[in-house]
């Protein structure tokens, strides 16, 4: 998959009927509603219908006899069928509303539940602000057209099957002039429903490329502040803005040029009614016939109106149904096997000529023999981008291998129980994530404990006194990503929250890089009890830190370079002995 920033535009979707196929689940519950709706609508649409052919009787009849008693009595006759219509439309657009919020909600949580599971490598690859914008933008804008437009839609094509009755009921020759306009208007439609629906992804695709610049620039903005990049940032976005801009002015022409032939149809029907009505059929036809085709005439254009609208609309969710529908067809790679395997795991793991590579390109890893034994402490070591993190992360199962073998307690990694293969292991970073929750929501997590346990742990990590002294100890609420903390207390948190979960396979990823000395000891004095009976392997910046460990791995020249504890690999006087060496001068 290659890389999509905020300079690159997504790539095109195809156009598919079965989308809207495939958003049938997501109406389905709803169906007695929308049938209630349509019933509603229906019955407003024709109390509203009723008013031309009272009109025209009202002109004909009393009128002409002078009857004005009879013609108050029809016009508040009209007054009621109006307000009739008024409070159905308001009980039809409350339903609508709770329909649209539950199916935009639905889908929002059938794309986070997607997002939850994708392997990590889309997340490398895909902008997170793009990704955001199919997230929560894309399932509004879906839920308000297809609840709403659609509803809408049919109810305005069956209100021009109604008026359509009426008209030819009325007197079907003059009928027929804005039958044959509409038609015009059909042909229209067909020549320029691809044109409208390309200019769309594009002023998606711009939309987003804002969304991904604003997402990336709010995650870098120490380092836009640090180097003074501001009004470069400011340019970039004007560019993207002006690109944004430029996008959606097309669309809007598409779309005006719908409305401007609908309009200037509407009113050549108009004259040519009026025209051919007063001079050739008048006095055959009355004048309250001519009238009442007339307003039917508005009422025919007007729901002619809305569909051109509509499906201008209608197109619209089309292009985000597509980016929706793309994010939950990506698949998965990482998922559990059928009847996968939920077993305890005590830690054993072993890599057997395991090779990896990021994008089936450049090898990470090869030819990888590795092998830790249940409650052993180990180290890895090797220079930058030598495959360490790679290693922790196919532990995790965050990657798959490419070729070879990766069990853990004898099994293939692949047949484990995912949740159970995670719930196994705890990573420690040099820069974990804290959320914007409570301190104890932040140590707890998705586990069920008590706070007086989880007081006794953080007591034996000796942070107890740290959090206490905090504006509402273990209900203090994090700023984002812990940021009124400092790295030495956040990483303390990290460590206090992986002794709450009580893993067998614990992964410390540089994770005293960030921290003082006296933190550090701080952190050494629990790394013992932290470390007991525990798989434990660690990557250090600082190789002191890993002497006492079981053994340690080199890894060099993408496998295993080295292996031994800290005095056999010195006595080799090696890579190892070299690197320690510099590192102590």
């Amino acid at each position: 998959m290659p890389v999509n920033n905020y300079q690159q535009d997504e790539e095109k979707t195809k156009f598919s009927w079965t989308n809207l196929k495939r958003m049938t689940p997501y109406l389905k519950p709803f169906t007695k509603d929308l049938v209630f709706i349509l019933l509603i609508s229906i019955i407003s649409s024709i109390l509203l219908l009723l008013i031309p052919k009272l009109i025209q009787y009202a002109i004909d009849v009393p009128f002409v006899n002078k009857d004005f008693l009879k013609v108050i009595i029809l016009t508040f006759f009209m007054l009621i069928l109006i307000i009739i219509s008024l409070i159905l439309n308001k009980i039809r657009l409350d339903k609508e509303s709770f329909i649209l919020n539950k199916v935009s909600l639905n889908l929002k949580n059938d794309i986070f539940k997607k997002l939850e599971y994708l392997p990590n490598n889309y997340y490398d690859t895909k902008s997170h602000g793009k990704i955001y914008t199919r997230a929560a933008t894309y399932p509004d804008e879906v839920a308000i057209i297809l609840c709403y437009i659609m509803v809408e839609v049919l109810l305005d094509f069956l209100n021009l099957i109604f008026v359509l009755i009426f008209m030819f009921l009325t007197n079907a020759t003059l009928s027929i002039i804005p039958v044959i306009l509409a038609s015009i208007l059909i042909i229209f439609f067909a020549f320029l429903s691809p044109i409208r629906r390309k200019e769309k992804h594009l002023a998606n695709d711009k939309n987003a490329n804002i969304n991904a610049f604003l997402s990336e620039s709010l995650n870098g903005i120490r380092i836009t502040q640090s180097f003074n990049r501001e009004e470069k940032n400011n340019n970039i976005l004007k560019k993207l803005e002006n690109d944004r801009v430029h996008a959606v002015k097309k669309t809007l022409y598409t779309g005006n040029l719908t409305w401007s032939l609908t309009n200037i149809l509407n009113y050549i029907s108009k004259g040519s009614i009026y025209f051919i009505g007063l001079n050739y059929l008048y006095p055959t036809v009355s004048l309250g016939t001519i009238l009442a085709i007339d307003s039917y005439c508005s009422r025919f254009w007007g729901p002619i109106e809305y569909l051109t609208e509509s499906y201008n609309e209608l197109m619209d969710a089309f292009t985000y149904l597509e980016r929706i529908f793309e994010l939950l067809d990506e698949p998965l790679i990482i998922e559990n096997k059928k009847n996968a395997l939920k077993i305890p795991l005590k830690g054993k793991i072993e890599f057997l000529n395991v090779a990896f590579s990021y994008d089936a390109k450049t090898p990470v890893l090869t030819n990888l023999n590795l092998s830790i034994k249940p409650g052993e402490k180990i180290g890895l070591v090797g220079e930058t981008g030598s495959g360490k993190s790679t290693i922790l992360n196919l532990i995790s199962r965050f990657y798959d291998i490419t070729s070879g073998k990766l069990l853990i307690d004898n099994t293939n990694i692949k047949d484990i129980d995912l949740s159970y293969l995670r719930r196994s292991i705890s990573t420690m970073q040099q820069d974990s994530y804290l959320f914007a929750r409570s301190v104890y929501d932040n140590l707890v997590l998705a586990q069920k404990i008590s706070l007086k346990k989880v007081r006794a742990i953080c007591k034996m990590l000796d942070i107890d006194d740290m959090i206490m002294h905090l504006e509402k100890g273990y209900d203090t609420i994090l700023l984002n990503n812990g940021s009124n903390l400092s790295s030495g207390e956040r990483q303390l948190l990290c460590i206090a929250r992986i002794m709450i979960q009580n893993p067998k396979i614990l992964i410390l990823d540089e994770a005293t890089s960030n921290i003082d000395l006296k933190t550090e000891k701080k952190i050494a004095a629990s790394l013992n009890i932290l470390t007991k009976d525990r798989t434990t392997i660690m990557v250090a910046h600082r190789l002191s830190t890993i002497t006492s460990c079981d053994k340690i791995f080199l890894i060099k020249n993408h496998h295993v370079y080295e292996e031994g504890t800290h005095q056999e690999l010195m006595q080799k006087k090696g890579e190892y002995y070299k690197l320690y060496n510099h590192q102590d001068s």
